[in-house]
């Protein structure tokens, strides 16, 4: 099987759907022989959950594992530009090569699981499964585990992590995680086992509490942001070191307090070997689609796939450091997210706005698209979208492609092509 022949085969298990609860997840990995590899020996994980942030506590976990010494793996969802970045080793995506090997080797065992539960494993279940074995037949001793969707029923939680991190709480996906943040909570939450420390991130005061109590239901030892866990300028201060020059690679105005959960969660963990070198993991963090900074044409453009409200409102918080004349936004977005509230969040800086699908399953339409935002121009597709946004930017003008983590990889691979 080739690069390409594993794609086409994983993309075709889309209309399996996105269906949480781990029995299905839990017999694919014992048919595959993943059993020993879940976490009760090596590899060990940090799982991070969460609204937003997550990708960049998850990209900061592996940075500081790999400075600590440690084989490490990480798992991203979902990926930008490339489907391997789903999947790491160290701070490098796996080959095509491996890619397809996985891929070839489980798809078989995700099909056989039919007859017992109706269909066979979900897209993201197969991919979970080839995580889960490039880490353990790479030796992998840590892997940063970002969380798919929710948390409790997801099918990450097929592990039993030696430490988790809630990163933050918001309304999103209100359909299959419930329409309150207390309800999101309560599943994003839900990764805890028995025992298991918990990092929990700045949140309001009603998803904090269900975090809590559900933290002392389950016997958990928790750090929270701005308790246990202070953040003055670079300094991180936990009950069990302070840790000076910090200062996150990763631009944005949350990026700080991401950074310090995940210098947190790896102490809290028990990863921490030298907290010398915390530093220099900060230092090296590379993340795809996060405030993303290019030069295409002489115009200035960042890519950023914020595609809730939450992220939005901290979006549009990060353009207040810097300076630039009309805001142009190229946009689109999917379904199962509130475009009036994602929207709302730009209004401030009235503008440009150009429209477009994604070339996605659940797109919104361009024009449903400029109707929530009240005012924008709509095309039929990203490129002419793009062009027309380069187009009509004067130098002191900023390019914002946003919405939606899908809208990104495809625009980025038409901007690379433009430079």
């Amino acid at each position: 099987m080739t690069f390409e022949e594993a794609i086409a085969a994983l993309s075709a298990l889309a209309p399996r759907g996105w269906r949480l609860g781990l029995e299905r997840m839990q017999a694919f990995a014992e048919a595959a022989g993943l059993s020993d590899a879940l976490g009760t020996g090596t590899p060990q994980y940090i799982q991070v959950a969460g609204t937003n942030g997550k990708g960049s506590v998850t990209a900061t976990l592996q940075s500081l594992l790999v400075e600590q010494g440690y084989r490490t793996g990480a798992y991203f969802s979902p990926y930008v530009y490339d489907p391997r970045e789903r999947i790491q080793l160290g701070r490098e995506m796996i080959s095509h090569a491996r890619f397809a090997e996985l891929a070839a080797r489980l798809l078989p065992i995700a099909d056989a699981l039919g007859p017992t539960f109706g269909e066979g494993a979900t897209e993201f279940e197969v991919k979970t499964a080839m995580g889960l074995t490039a880490w353990k037949e790479a030796d992998c001793e840590w892997v940063a585990l970002e969380v798919g969707l929710g948390g409790r029923l997801d099918a990450t939680s097929v592990v039993t992590p030696a430490c988790g991190v809630v990163v933050s709480i918001g309304l999103d996906h209100v359909s299959i995680l419930g329409d309150t943040k207390e309800a999101i909570a309560a599943e994003k939450v839900g990764i805890l086992k028995p025992g298991m420390p918990l990092v929990l991130g700045a949140m309001d005061p009603g998803p904090r509490e269900v975090c809590l109590a559900h933290a002392r239901e389950k016997g958990s030892t928790v750090w929270e942001f701005g308790r246990e866990i202070v953040l003055e300028g670079s300094t991180v201060s936990t009950p069990g070191h302070t840790y000076h020059g910090l200062v996150p690679v990763l631009q944005g105005s949350v990026q700080p307090h991401n950074m310090a959960l995940a210098v947190a969660a790896l102490e809290l963990s028990g990863a921490l070997r030298d907290p010398g070198a915390v530093a220099a993991g900060v230092a090296k963090v590379s993340l795809p689609g996060r405030f993303e900074q290019r030069t295409v044409r002489g115009k200035r453009v960042i890519l950023d796939g914020a595609h809730n409200a939450p992220s939005g409102e901290a979006l549009a918080r990060s353009l207040q450091a810097l300076k630039f004349g009309r805001l142009i936004l190229v946009t689109g977005m999917l379904t199962g997210h509130d475009p009036r509230e994602f929207y709302h969040a730009f209004e401030p800086y009235q503008p440009v706005a150009h429209t477009t699908p994604i070339h996605f399953g659940r797109t919104r339409s361009a024009e449903e698209v400029a109707e929530a935002i009240g005012q924008a121009t709509t095309h039929a597709d990203a490129e002419e979208a793009v062009l027309a946004a380069l187009e009509g930017a004067g130098p002191e003008d900023l390019i914002l492609v946003t919405g939606s983590f899908y809208l990104v990889g495809e625009v980025g691979a038409i901007l690379a092509s433009l430079s």
